[in-house]
């Protein structure tokens, strides 16, 4: 009888000091988007990426602090961030392995590297909340501007989730 192959494991790594290598499977508007403002966002996010077979093949970004990727709403950024929270954003996995749990793979260790701080993020896209609210999230508001929609979602830290 033959021997299956082990499953290939992902691995989530730390690629803050190289973040080309994320924006580069990115939609061209996120890509540009973050080129565009990485120098202002550096200094207060880390950048973890998705390896699978020595391959990179997703990732997002954990923000300790207010920038410009939450201008549209800034008394609430500054009330998650004064609080303890961190956001999450550009959260990202490559077409071609959706739909294997990687997004899920890449909160739970985030939640199990930070596991003291609280989570918030926002979303354009309603269909993406199934996604979020079956990692732990919640809906907490929907936020109308100028620019459109967003609908705030939070995760307690491990703590208070006790």
């Amino acid at each position: 009888m033959a021997e299956e192959s082990p499953k290939p494991i992902a691995e989530i790594i730390d690629i803050s000091d190289a973040p080309e290598l994320f924006f580069e499977m990115l939609p061209d508007d996120w890509k540009l988007e973050l080129e565009s403002n990485w120098e202002e966002f550096r200094l207060s996010v880390k950048l973890y990426g998705i390896k699978l077979n020595e391959e990179l093949i997703g990732g997002g970004l954990v923000f300790s602090a207010h920038t410009s990727e939450t201008d549209s709403y800034p008394p609430i950024a500054e009330y998650y961030f004064d609080n303890g929270y961190l956001y999450i954003g550009y959260l990202w996995i490559a077409e071609n392995f959706r739909g294997r749990n990687l997004g899920d793979l890449w909160l739970k260790s985030i939640f199990e590297m930070y596991p003291n701080n609280p989570f918030w993020l926002s979303i354009e896209d309603a269909g993406l909340a199934k996604f979020y609210l079956k990692n732990g999230f919640t809906l907490e508001r929907e936020v109308i501007f100028s620019g459109g929609r967003d609908w705030i979602y939070v995760r307690k830290s491990a703590s208070e989730l006790i």
